[in-house]
């Protein structure tokens, strides 16, 4: 007797509960399950369907190899002794690169420290698109970088217009009036932004996305005080978010981390030898700052926090000692009770521009901006 075959609507349902790795490969199961996963619209719901998930939803860490033009990604919630390349996109491979941030499956690359262009990637399908930097457009003040200038930028999405926006801010000198310049992938186009002088000199290290809105560690002009810069990509404004009292005297190895979805920060206390964590338990009231009770073994006091994972193990890098000439860094996962339980040298050099963690997403680059690059599975 013939089988009669599923409605598609009920192929669908099922489908969007399985993991974009089994997606990829059931492709090419037929025409009809290659036109249906490949679709837009199916691959919008699958990453709501993922994001309304109660657990943890960035499990991968990717990092860009010092020795080889390559990516590799672990999966947190699997052992991390087991990482996999990921081909990055051929325009740049032999290039310096430098991880800016991710966003809904999407990570952004600059290709070098003040270059020419930035790479917007989603690294499961393959689909990636160069954004021009601005030009000399009268309606975009562009002259170029220089060297004296100090320079920041971000990448993040904005839900109520469906659009992703990369953020580009410079200033002529740590006390003049900085310039802010928004990218709208949508529109294919750079904007001025009018959103005021911040007061604070933005730190070097990455930018963190979360709450609609890109985060920077920052220090206040005149009386440096440690703060973060919130830049809120809806009302395409700046905000401050001021940090617990204690910490200010705190001036070691000081990053933004987001953890249990919460924005938080993480510290050294060098000659305490251990690590403190921090986190805003509600988004922009200061007084649900938060110190976590995080037990770390004796040996990796010095963690570098990456994220948890849904059974509440930490894992993060090991700082490189003073004069350590090694490319390497140490990826570690600890127990909720302060045990080792692996770790993996990875080779990766200055981990804060040259790792993130990642979603796994079908999500395609808006068709008003286009994209290249073939689908790779993994």
């Amino acid at each position: 007797m013939k089988q009669e075959a599923l409605p598609l609507e009920l192929v669908e349902r099922i489908l969007l509960f399985l993991p974009v790795k089994s997606l990829i490969r059931f492709r090419c199961v037929s025409k009809q399950w290659l036109s249906l996963i490949s679709d837009s619209r199916f691959a919008k719901l699958h990453y709501d369907s993922a994001e309304a998930a109660p657990t943890n939803k960035n499990t991968r860490v990717l990092y860009l190899s010092s020795e080889v033009p390559e990516a590799r990604y672990v999966d947190v919630e699997a052992s991390i002794r087991c990482d996999y390349a990921i081909q990055l996109p051929l325009s740049c491979r032999h290039r310096r690169i430098n991880i800016v941030g991710s966003c809904r499956g999407f990570i952004l690359l600059q290709t070098c420290v003040n270059g020419t262009k930035f790479l917007l990637w989603n690294p499961v399908t393959g689909s990636h698109k160069a954004v021009p930097y601005p030009t000399d457009d009268p309606n975009v003040p562009w002259t170029g970088f220089h060297e004296a200038d100090h320079i920041w930028d971000g990448f993040g999405y904005d839900e109520s217009t469906d659009d992703y926006f990369i953020v580009l801010g410079w200033v002529e000198g740590y006390y003049c009036t900085p310039h802010w310049l928004y990218f709208s992938v949508r529109t294919n186009s750079w904007k001025e932004i009018e959103c005021g002088h911040p007061q604070s000199a933005i730190s070097d290290y990455p930018p963190l996305f979360c709450n609609g809105a890109i985060h920077w560690l920052a220090v206040t002009v005149g009386d440096f005080k440690l703060v973060i810069d919130a830049f809120d990509l809806a009302g395409r404004n700046l905000s401050v978010i001021s940090l617990p009292k204690h910490i200010q005297g705190c001036s070691n190895e000081r990053r933004l981390v987001l953890l249990d979805g919460c924005l938080g920060i993480s510290y050294l206390l060098a000659q305490d030898r251990k690590t403190e964590i921090f986190i805003m338990k509600e988004y922009k009231v200061e007084s649900s700052w938060t110190k976590l009770d995080i037990v770390l073994p004796c040996d990796y006091y010095d963690i570098n926090p990456v994220c948890f994972t849904n059974g509440g193990e930490l894992v993060g890098t090991k700082y490189k000692k003073w004069l350590e000439v090694s490319n390497n860094e140490k990826l570690v996962k600890v127990s909720n009770d302060g045990a080792l339980m692996e770790s993996q040298t990875i080779n990766c050099s200055h981990s804060y521009s040259k790792m993130v963690m990642f979603t796994e997403s079908l999500l395609s680059i808006p068709d008003e901006f286009g994209g290249t690059g073939e689908d790779q599975g993994k």
